[in-house]
């Protein structure tokens, strides 16, 4: 064998031992799961179960549509905007403190956020217009575990 064989082997060699050592550690893998007939949502790590929340969902004249989605747009001070109307951030904000997209429908939008009656949440209804509403502090919790890309799945069992 020629020494300058055995150099391209060692530093091949290096090279793979350099590039091992410097690999970022797996990131746990977060996900939302949504059950509109418990109307509870779920946060998973890496497929466990690490948080649950109740939920209001869509009232039946404007269900939540059932599929897998993912979160596209974050917003930690939403502004609510309909008809004209404009509400400043803020508990009194009908999507409440904190709203994530997760799918566009025409003109209409379906997001997880949420809300300035509790009440809702708290009995679990069938009431919004399509949307995931969940208490103020719930959201403001989900939020900060998740990203734009988080997978969302809503079921129907």
């Amino acid at each position: 064998m020629s020494s300058s064989w055995i150099r391209r082997v060692a530093l091949c060699i290096g090279l793979a031992v350099v590039a091992s050592s410097t690999q970022l550690p797996a990131r746990a893998e977060k996900s939302i799961e949504i059950s509109l007939k418990d109307r509870y949502l779920k946060l998973l790590d890496s497929g466990v179960v690490v948080a649950r929340y109740p939920v209001a969902i869509g009232a039946p004249e404007s269900p939540t549509p059932a599929g897998s989605y993912e979160i596209t747009r974050m917003e930690d001070a939403p502004v609510y905007h309909k008809k004209g109307k404009v509400i400043a951030p803020g508990p009194k904000n009908p999507v409440g403190v904190r709203y994530m997209a997760y799918f566009q429908l025409g003109s209409g939008e379906y997001a997880i956020h949420g809300t300035a009656w509790p009440n809702w949440v708290n009995l679990r209804a069938a009431v919004s217009l399509g949307c995931i509403r969940m208490l103020n502090k719930d959201v403001i919790t989900l939020f900060n575990q998740v990203d734009v890309g988080t997978p969302v799945v809503v079921t129907s069992k």
